[in-house]
């Protein structure tokens, strides 16, 4: 019997951070479709600190590139293709619009926006913002529109 529950929590262990890691996964660079990296190499040349992931993106596989340039954090998505489906950029905090910052504090005003990164579509414009919060010893990453609209909330985990 002792055996069956450790069965079933290792199983559940399993379950759980087999979740976790569905979301991204980490690839060497050898690992990425060709057309990514050679779009984003022509894109970047001098990007430093290049890591690869494959995520979920609106219901799709797609891959990202994380990398610094000038000092600041990006992250590009793109299709299997090559084709790019968005880019994030670091930003101050308080360079964040009024109408995202409010939202985010009300939403939870016990804690408090450690990052900012502006979401852009493929043409440039903005299609809204990410911000960290941190509280209670954990992080919330939300999504907003740039009308201040949470889109989408993630509770993450000190390891994340």
């Amino acid at each position: 019997m002792k055996n069956q529950y450790l069965m079933i929590a290792t199983f559940g262990v399993l379950l759980v951070f087999g979740q976790a890691s569905a979301d991204e996964d980490k690839l060497s660079k050898d690992q990425m479709p060709k057309a990514v990296v050679s779009a984003f190499e022509k894109g970047y040349p001098n990007a430093k600190d290049v890591k690869f992931e494959k995520e979920t993106f609106e219901g799709k596989m797609v891959y990202e590139v994380e990398y610094k340039e000038n000092g600041k954090e990006y992250d590009i998505l793109y299709s299997e293709d090559g084709t790019l489906v968005q880019k994030e950029e670091e930003i101050e905090v308080s360079s964040l619009p009024e109408p995202v910052t409010q939202a985010a504090n009300k939403k939870y005003p016990q804690g408090k926006i450690e990052e900012a990164e502006k979401l852009m579509k493929p043409d440039g414009t903005v299609a809204g913002y990410e911000v960290e919060i941190e509280m209670d010893n954990k992080k919330v990453e939300l999504e907003l529109d740039t009308n201040g609209n949470i889109l989408k909330t993630e509770e993450k985990t000190e390891d994340d």
